[in-house]
């Protein structure tokens, strides 16, 4: 079915007993597009941040909503309504230009609705033609009215970027630096609501001995780290599959110990409280390669000390000669609303630039009881080497080798 600008319909007349459902985006242009869904209550508030859904959020609470998918050109969210909270009553899917332009620069592009099968049941096509100088656009809704969930093909340009959308809905985009505490005499005295914050803010790390730390004191479980690659766009369909190895020393230690897919998948409820989350065999134009690992929160606090990490790319000879640098590797953690990424810097990775060099090191990593220290790495291996990233502990500091053992799927 091909809804129009302003066509409303029933969930259940397009997904019949259904309450789970993917939302795809697909977008033609050169511009750098945010993609969210702005979970709102019956007033159509944010008056929980948590259930902003972006780059820097990508999970509701009871993972009612997820973006599982995430790039300039394409976006997934996975919804379950029967999981929402029941304070959310409308779900807003909004585009957001980072950076100059307007949308009335994009082609030819949609969001479609996708049933459990990923079948499309639904799609709404838009263009630039449909948008002058906004730079953000309020594309779908799904929403609850008399008890009954509904789509709302809304195609409404906006003007201003995400920040504005935040405001627009009742929140606040956090600063950097903390506000200056109210006195106490003016807090007794006025009844100021607190608006919900949201961080918009991302450290990018490029060089090496540039440490970032993350204090890990949410009640979050978990976290995610990720391994993503771009295709290099030659003919070849093979050589864009790189494989995400992590390896792991225990300070005071000396074996190492590893995870990679899909031999060494490891476990995040035992030792060695990281697991990875599948192999990943390539890269599109329209889609990036990603592979995850989960890391425990508590890890250093079951483990009974402090822990560092390596985590490394490697393209197999089998498949076909690349240059490691032409995939732009890096890596991106994110701990509640903190997103750190250790991106490719062409300067610092001279060599990956061969198609000869097989392993290079994303990043590194040491965590403690109270937070995890980031690091840029960039390191490479040898030419013609598969030899495996390793780590060393020396008087309380980490560094990286790579001169252990092969490793193969």
């Amino acid at each position: 079915m091909q809804l129009i600008r302003g066509q409303k319909l029933k969930v259940n007349d397009i997904l019949p007993n259904a309450s789970s459902f993917s939302l795809q985006v697909d977008i033609t242009s050169s511009l750098v597009i945010d993609v969210s869904i702005f979970g709102l209550d019956h007033a159509n508030r944010l008056s929980d941040e948590a259930y902003m859904i972006f780059y820097n959020q990508p999970i509701s609470p009871c993972n009612s909503i997820k973006l599982t998918k995430n790039s300039d050109k394409h976006s997934v969210f996975e919804v379950n309504l029967s999981a929402l909270d029941t304070k959310i009553e409308h779900l807003m899917v909004t585009l957001a230009i980072d950076g100059p332009g307007m949308m009335s620069q994009i082609g030819n592009s949609q969001i479609s609705i996708l049933n459990l099968q990923g079948q499309v049941v639904a799609s709404f096509a838009f263009d630039g033609n449909m948008f002058e100088q906004q730079r953000a656009i309020m594309l779908l809704e799904c929403y609850k009215k008399d008890g009954i969930w509904r789509f709302n093909a809304v195609g409404q340009g906006f003007n201003g970027g995400l920040p504005s959308l935040i405001e627009y809905y009742g929140g606040e985009v956090a600063e950097s630096s903390q506000a200056p505490a109210l006195d106490a005499s003016k807090a007794q005295t006025q009844n100021v609501a607190t608006p919900t914050k949201v961080s918009l803010t991302k450290v990018t790390l490029d060089k090496p001995n540039i440490p970032h730390r993350v204090n890990l004191t949410k009640q979050q479980s978990s976290f995610i780290v990720e391994a993503i690659w771009v295709d290099n766009g030659d003919s070849c369909s093979d050589n864009d599959d790189l494989d995400l190895r992590v390896g792991i020393l225990i300070e005071g230690e000396k074996k190492m110990h590893y995870i990679h897919a899909p031999k060494q998948m490891g476990a995040l409820e035992k030792f060695p409280f990281i697991r990875h989350l599948g192999d990943v065999t390539g890269a599109s134009t329209s889609e990036p390669g990603v592979e995850r690992v989960e890391i425990n929160s508590d890890i250093a606090k079951l483990i009974g000390g402090r822990v560092g990490i390596v985590f490394s790319v490697y393209s197999a000879i089998s498949n076909g000669a690349v240059s490691i640098a032409s995939l732009q590797p890096k890596m991106r953690m994110q701990y509640g609303d903190q997103i750190v990424e250790c991106v490719f810097n062409p300067s610092v990775s001279a060599k990956a630039k061969s198609s000869y060099v097989y392993t290079y090191v994303i990043g590194t990593a040491v965590i403690d009881q109270q937070g995890i220290v980031i690091e840029h790495s960039g390191q490479t291996s040898k030419l013609h080497s598969e030899d495996t990233p390793r780590l060393h502990w020396q008087q309380g500091k980490l560094s990286t080798t790579i001169d252990g053992e092969p490793m193969f799927k």
